[in-house]
């Protein structure tokens, strides 16, 4: 009885799961967009583009980058909305920046990953680029649970995974942490440097033109990467190249983790740090730094207090994307984790993978956590269910 119990509560998440998702993308327009609108948040970044003035500096705002009108005015909100998030004029922002960012990316790595796995060819799950795009317009927080639920509803690896329907091609996993260095990474790291006789405010706002579609570069990078390399990788389902693929995948998540997690535990420890040992700060910033600043979270359902600055509407606006798209990922990746548990050996355990989810986010954050469970059911897939640990001494008593 306890066996069917915990099949049916595994079964129930799944299917709760891939109608959350949904959810969380639809209260994306409550959480996020409607109260931009009545904390006066929108106001202010249309107040500076009819004034063509960037925010908080004195500085001509760019209005033309490709010559193509809506493209243009698309990309001159988005230059007002990130300028706060770039140019240091906000420290609770860019403290929170900071974390996000790492969570971004590596949220995205995942969705890459599965998009490249032989089950999901040429379905739905295997284009994420527009999704990727639209996550830049209408944000992380609604593009991202849409991608996973697309995934849990018509992937057959959300369902009945094995060690084939889950292998990513070698070409792609080698490429997959250098594409997200040169394709996310560099660009990000252009947002954060600082105007100079060399980097003017002008030239800052191509920087965070340029940046916006760095999901396309991620994309079209893969892609040249697959169909360069995969002629010098076409043993990987042999004995050795499944080694050699588990390897490059060990590679891959562990670099996914190590971009969430170091970011989430600088957004946390310099804040922790203000208000432990306030005097490695200037005190001017100590406000700024407090957690309760940098993490706080507004409450769209009560009468908001009006913004006082573009960059504290965009704060607001960005712990709910943050808080809403990293909640969406561990979500999918406890379904997938559970799925390939019940796959296995039949049952999931609760208990046990609650503490272990509770855990992970406090020390590393919800999308580390995520990447660890999806490396975990991955790993579980691939030895039980064909993989490298069963095939290697088959072959070697052959020999």
């Amino acid at each position: 009885m306890d066996d069917v119990l915990r099949l049916c509560l595994s079964t129930h998440f799944i299917m709760a799961a891939k109608f959350v998702l949904p959810l969380l993308s639809v209260f994306v327009f409550y959480a996020i967009f409607y109260f931009a609108e009545i904390n006066g948040a929108n106001k202010l970044v249309f107040e500076s583009i009819e004034a063509r003035k960037l925010p908080s500096v004195d500085a001509s705002l760019r209005t033309v980058y490709t010559g193509i009108a809506p493209l243009d005015e698309l990309l001159t909100v988005l230059t007002v909305f990130f300028w706060p998030t770039t140019d240091g004029s906000n420290v609770s922002l860019l403290v929170h920046s900071i974390g996000f960012s790492g969570t971004f990316g590596a949220a995205w790595v995942l969705v890459s990953l599965e998009a490249w796995r032989r089950g999901n060819a040429w379905t739905l799950a295997a284009f994420p680029m527009v999704l990727g795009l639209l996550a830049q317009v209408m944000t992380f927080a609604f593009a991202t649970p849409l991608y996973c639920a697309i995934q849990l509803f018509t992937s057959v690896t959300a369902v009945t995974p094995n060690a084939e329907n889950i292998r990513v091609p070698r070409a792609v996993l080698k490429a997959l942490p250098w594409v997200f260095v040169v394709g996310f990474m560099v660009p990000s790291a252009l947002l954060v440097v600082p105007v100079s006789e060399t980097v003017s405010t002008d030239l800052k706002q191509l920087f965070i033109a340029a940046w916006h579609p760095w999901p396309g570069y991620v994309s079209i990078l893969l892609t040249t990467a697959h169909v360069i390399f995969s002629p010098f990788t076409k043993l990987d389902r042999a004995v050795e190249g499944g080694r050699a693929t588990l390897h490059s995948l060990r590679w891959v998540y562990a670099f996914a983790f190590g971009l969430a997690a170091i970011t989430h535990l600088i957004s946390w420890i310099i804040p922790l740090a203000a208000v432990a040992e306030p005097r490695l700060f200037k005190e001017e910033y100590l406000e700024a730094l407090h957690p309760l600043a940098v993490f706080a979270i507004p409450k769209p359902w009560e009468t908001p207090v009006p913004v006082e600055s573009v960059g504290a509407g965009v704060h607001a606006f960005l712990r709910w994307d943050y808080l809403i798209g990293s909640a969406g990922v561990l979500v999918w990746a406890t379904s997938l984790y559970r799925t390939a548990h019940r796959v296995v050996y039949g049952r999931s355990g609760c208990v046990g993978l609650f503490v272990k989810i509770v855990l992970l986010t406090a020390l590393t954050g919800p999308v580390a956590a995520a990447v660890e469970l999806i490396w975990e059911r991955d790993e579980l897939i691939i030895n039980e269910l064909g993989g490298v640990k069963r095939v290697a001494p088959a072959q070697k008593k052959r020999l």
